[in-house]
């Protein structure tokens, strides 16, 4: 249920945009200080800050200040935020072969649909690969290493994906995933076709300085990662007819540890988000991702106001709107799907 309290678009049983900002005001200042953070993160941070406040859409700027609070919000685990490691050999080898099948009867493989946070060309939508126990087994065989890598904490596992199939002309938005299960995770690389083996497809990561750093992983290589933390995505545009991954993911056992809800994010977003926004939607709105200029995705829309995105089925710029002195957002999560 959807109701319009103020001006503001809310889901039933959350604050009102008026109510939230009340209650923001008595817990919170800005810039935050909920976690230490690093000089050189402070000025990356104020950079974002400055990028995301130009963007002049309320969806597509609220989507992004989600994110943007999201990692500042949360701890860290680790002291740079990710670590690539060999794939245990005997699980890599039976989801290569897993792969392998599924790339046989390429036609059959079930298509994932659209997700809003990528980009690919029409009719080119990933595909799935089953994995069924081998996912299990492999969720629970990098358990022991995820807990040492994390400091020694508990963990309990939350997800474990299939094996996504990217298609030709791919490209992945800069994102962080969900606040509450995804919390330590794996992205685990079973095997790709490119185009040209001198053209791979970099994971991008920024790490807990706010760097980014490209990464180009080979089959049987796993990235371990604070996905709640870290803001990662595939900027570059994939060329190949496929790359196939699979996500597992986890949270810490002790809620003294981590306890962080979708509520918690949305309730620590600053009342300034929405200065200066001139209409609803946003022309690069793609769902829950930071879309600044300097994270741009392959094939995401120019910046501009009033420019179509398909993406924005009900998008109607502020200046058509029945009343334009009121903007309305969606208060969502992090990505409904892992990526």
């Amino acid at each position: 249920l959807i109701l319009a309290l103020c001006g503001v678009t809310v889901q039933a049983g959350r604050l009102s945009e008026h109510e939230r900002v009340k209650q923001w005001r008595l817990k919170n200042t800005w810039p935050p200080t909920w976690q230490k953070e690093s000089e050189q993160y402070k000025a990356n941070m104020e950079k974002r800050e400055r990028l995301i406040q130009a963007i002049p859409g309320s969806d597509e700027r609220w989507e992004n200040w989600m994110q943007f609070t999201q990692q500042r919000l949360v701890p860290t685990f680790t002291d740079v935020g990710f670590k690539l490691l060999k794939t245990p050999s005997d699980l890599q080898a039976k989801m290569a072969a897993a792969v392998q099948a599924g790339v046989d009867n390429w036609d059959q493989l079930r298509s994932e649909g659209n997700v809003n946070a990528i980009y690919q060309r029409p009719g080119m939508q990933p595909k799935m690969v089953n994995l069924h126990q081998v996912a299990r087994e492999l969720h629970m065989a990098l358990l022991p290493g995820m807990e040492e890598w994390a400091g020694g904490i508990k963990l309990k596992p939350t997800s474990a994906y299939g094996v996504r199939l990217y298609q030709n002309g791919s490209s992945l938005v800069m994102h962080n995933d969900k606040p509450f299960t995804h919390v330590i995770s794996a992205i685990v690389h079973v095997a790709h076709e490119y185009d040209n083996e001198d053209e791979p497809w970099p994971i991008e990561i920024e790490d807990h300085d706010g760097n980014l750093h490209q990464l180009n992983m080979e089959a049987g290589e796993m990235l371990y990662y604070e996905s709640a933390k870290c803001l990662h995505g595939r900027m570059t545009e994939f060329k190949g007819k496929y790359y196939g991954s699979i996500f597992v993911h986890y949270q810490p056992v002790d809620l003294d540890v981590w306890n962080y809800q979708v509520e918690d994010v949305i309730n620590a977003v600053p009342p300034h988000w929405k200065d200066g926004t001139i209409e609803d939607k946003g022309s690069r709105w793609a769902g829950q991702a930071i879309t600044t200029d300097d994270r741009v995705a392959h094939g995401a829309p120019p910046r501009g106001v009033g420019v179509h995105n398909h993406r924005n089925k009900n998008y109607i710029p502020l200046k058509d709107a029945p009343n334009p002195q009121q903007l309305e957002r969606t208060s969502v999560s992090a990505p409904d799907r892992d990526l």
